[in-house]
C-alpha cells in the first residue's frame, strides 16, 4: 500500500493580534489571530501551557510577530514562534481600556471570514488600541470604541449610512430626526417603512462625525448607541449574535 504524502509546510510570518484562545487537552492551545498578511488564522500551539518560555507573548491587545506554519489542505496551522512587537500596558493595566479593548477582538472575529485579508479594519484596529494605550487620554474609552466601531463597519463595507434613506436615498435634513435601521444599513425613512429606532437629528450628526474620524465627537451616552448599532449590524450580517 503506497506511504500517504504529507502536505509540505509553508512558514507564514505576519503580524497579528490574538483574538481568541481556547484550552484543548492538558497543555494545548487553539488560538485565533487577527493578521495583517492573512485576516482570521486559526492555529495550534502544542504545549504551549508548558513551554512559556517560547510562547510567552501570548497575550491579547499587544502587537504581536508569529510564526506559522499552514499546509494545504488544513484549516488549522501550526504556531512555531510569537514575539510582542508593540505592547499596550496601559491598556492591559487598566479594566476600563481592557474590556473596551477586548470588544473591538471579538467585533473582529464575528465580522471576518477565515483567511481574509482586511487592511482598512487592520488599520482601524489597531489605532484604536494605540488610542486606547495612551497615557492620560482626554477621551473615554467607550468613545473611542464607539467611535471606531462605526468605521470598522466601513471598513468590511457594512457601514450605516446615517445622512440618506439607504432604500430611496432621500436625504435627511441636518435638522430632522430619522428612523435607523442597522440589518438595512442605515436610515430608513417614513415612506419606506421607517424602523423601530429613531435618532434625534443631534445625535444623528455626531454619530456621522465619528464614523467619518472624529473621535471627540460623540458624548458618552452616544457611545453606548454607537455601540448597539454596531451590534446589531455585526449579527445581520454575520448571523452571529450578542458578542461573540
Amino acid at each position: 500500500m503506497p506511504r500517504l504524502l504529507r502536505a509540505r509546510a509553508e512558514r507564514l510570518q505576519t503580524e497579528a493580534l490574538l483574538v481568541r484562545r481556547v484550552a484543548v487537552g492538558e497543555s494545548d492551545l487553539v488560538l485565533t489571530f487577527f493578521t495583517e498578511a492573512r485576516g482570521l488564522v486559526a492555529a495550534a500551539a502544542r504545549a504551549a501551557r508548558r513551554s512559556w518560555r517560547r510562547f510567552s507573548a501570548l497575550e491579547p491587545v499587544h502587537l504581536l510577530q508569529i510564526a506559522v506554519d499552514e499546509r494545504a489542505g488544513s484549516d488549522l496551522a501550526s504556531l512555531v514562534e510569537t514575539s510582542i512587537l508593540r505592547p499596550r500596558s496601559c491598556v492591559v493595566g487598566d479594566l476600563a481600556r481592557l474590556e473596551v479593548a477586548g470588544r473591538a477582538l471579538r467585533w473582529v472575529r464575528r465580522a471576518l471570514p477565515p483567511q481574509t485579508p482586511e487592511p482598512l479594519l487592520w488599520a482601524e484596529v489597531n489605532g484604536l488600541l494605540d488610542r486606547l494605550d495612551e497615557a492620560g487620554g482626554v477621551v473615554l474609552p467607550e468613545v473611542l470604541l464607539g467611535s471606531a466601531g462605526l468605521r470598522m463597519l466601513s471598513a468590511v463595507g457594512w457601514g450605516l449610512d446615517l445622512e440618506r434613506c439607504v432604500r430611496c436615498g432621500r436625504a435627511c435634513g441636518a435638522e430632522a430626526s430619522a428612523y435607523v435601521d442597522p440589518a438595512a444599513g442605515g436610515l430608513v425613512c417614513r415612506v419606506c417603512g421607517g424602523a423601530p429606532r429613531v435618532l434625534r437629528a443631534d445625535r444623528r450628526l455626531r454619530l456621522v462625525a465619528a464614523a467619518g474620524g472624529d473621535d471627540a465627537a460623540l458624548l458618552e451616552e452616544d457611545a453606548k448607541l454607537a455601540m448597539e448599532l454596531v451590534d446589531a449590524a455585526l449579527s445581520a450580517h454575520s448571523g452571529q449574535g450578542g458578542e461573540g
